[in-house]
């Protein structure tokens, strides 16, 4: 999971199975067709009681939108993602809403925001609206369990009384959104903003150690090494194998300054010790030499459409990696900072929304393609086919669809769920409260 608090990225599970058996509390009447109501208080009418407090709701607005104007301020690159971060959120719910109009199910919210109601208006049978705490959104469709109280009227429009296929589809939606926004952020990757393409034989040195073989010589940024003892470098790879096979030698360089001189100097390299053996140091690091590379529509498109699945792959294998080496992520939780190691192996070092913001502001042009791979994870995380998660609903479905074999309907026992559902919210909140303090403690750089 990617955000702190287990909500950016609960779609229709948290909300429509647990707010959906109970209501948030309203003490005025619901606004007639397309009027607009201001904490629950439809405008023009007063004396009504709002569900909250105006001051409490705009206060907390102003909160969030203060925090996201000081991260802008600091990172416009960060603020950039966290908008898009929103705005996948929205388009997951969108996904749940338009596949549950599509199958005839009756939504009764669809709100952008937790916590207290800004304003809302009815189009129909549902309500949208805004909500102070800008961390996610959810839509709420009737009957998602046995334990909801339905009006007989509309039982035949909840959840609960539709056909498998459908259940499957409206649960499924949100991680469909996710891949769909995958594959054209890959699209415009690829033909659009292009791809950044490493040329190996283009380097140069990017920094020289202090009191280093290379420093002693008077090697200096941005200069090339061409030859060992005569033999041709042609990559940095090539100069680390030379250099690593003469520890402590007297060796030969030939430079290439970037104006095409070149010059030979002789050095004696250090040593150092390497997958527990001494290999030959020079002291210098490389700077790489890249451009872009842009696809053609159809090359863009079928690029897209064939590394989707490779994503995917990766994905699962990520999300496997997390689930069963979940100990040791506690167990690096509770290591001091120091020695915490900032890699981004998901089996190893899963992120927040933090750690996804850190990332995203280091990948320069490579961002489209990192927004690409974030949503294939968000999708494919969110199928674990466990309650709250979207795939929790679709597992139920796939339960029932197989005990109802005979001609016999049979509905989940909700309540028998209360628990286990418990447990995976309490260590999704280990995760992401773990998740942050990893990605502030120890910040991830590439």
């Amino acid at each position: 999971m990617l955000e702190p608090a287990g909500q950016l990225f609960r779609g229709l599970s948290v909300t429509q199975s647990t707010t959906a058996t109970t209501p948030e509390p309203s003490a005025g009447p619901q606004p007639h067709g397309g009027a607009i109501e201001v904490d629950g208080v439809p405008v023009g009418e007063p004396g009504q009681s709002g569900d909250q407090h105006p001051a409490t709701s705009w206060m907390g607005l102003a909160f969030t939108v203060g925090l996201l104007a000081l991260l802008g301020w600091y990172s416009p690159m960060g603020l950039l993602i966290v908008l898009a971060i929103l705005f996948f959120v929205f388009m997951h719910e969108l996904g749940h809403y338009l596949a549950a109009r599509a199958t005839g199910m009756k939504v009764t919210e669809f709100f952008i925001g937790f916590g207290p109601r800004i304003f809302s208006f009815r189009r129909g049978e549902t309500e949208f609206g805004l909500k102070a705490i800008l961390a996610g959104a959810y839509v709420r469709i009737i009957g998602m369990n046995n334990l909801e109280e339905v009006p007989p009227e509309d039982e035949p429009r909840t959840y609960r009384e539709q056909s498998y296929p459908r259940k499957v589809l409206v649960a499924a939606a949100g991680s469909l959104m996710h891949f769909a926004m995958a594959i054209v952020l890959l699209f415009v990757a690829y033909g659009v903003v292009g791809r950044t393409v490493v040329e190996p034989t283009r380097w140069s040195v990017s920094a020289v150690s202090p009191e280093s073989a290379a420093s002693q010589v008077g090697i200096e940024p941005g200069e090339r090494i061409i030859a060992v003892d005569g033999r041709p470098v042609e990559t940095f790879d090539d100069l680390v194998r030379e250099v690593a096979a003469r520890p402590d030698e007297s060796v030969t360089l030939e430079l290439a300054d970037p104006d095409g001189s070149v010059r030979t100097v002789e050095t004696t390299l250090g040593h150092t010790v390497r997958d527990g053996r001494t290999v030959g140091f020079l002291g210098v690091g490389q700077e790489v030499a890249t451009r872009t590379e842009r696809d053609s529509p159809p090359e863009a498109a079928w690029n897209a459409v064939r590394d989707f699945p490779v994503l995917v792959w990766e994905s699962i294998r990520g999300v496997g990696a997390f689930v069963t080496n979940f100990g040791d992520f506690v167990d690096r939780v509770f290591t001091s900072p120091g020695d915490t190691p900032t890699d981004l192996d998901p089996a190893s070092r899963p992120v927040s929304v933090v750690g996804v913001v850190q990332i995203g502001t280091q990948v320069g042009t490579d961002v489209i393609l990192w927004l690409a791979i974030f949503n294939v994870f968000i999708g494919v995380f969110n199928l674990l086919p466990l309650l709250p998660f979207d795939g929790g609903h679709i597992a139920v479905a796939t339960y029932e669809r197989i005990r109802s074999v005979g001609g016999r309907d049979y509905q989940v026992d909700v309540s028998k769920l209360v628990p286990l559902i418990y447990l995976v919210v309490f260590l999704l909140a280990v995760f992401g409260i773990g998740a942050l303090w990893l990605d502030i403690a120890n910040p991830i750089n590439l």
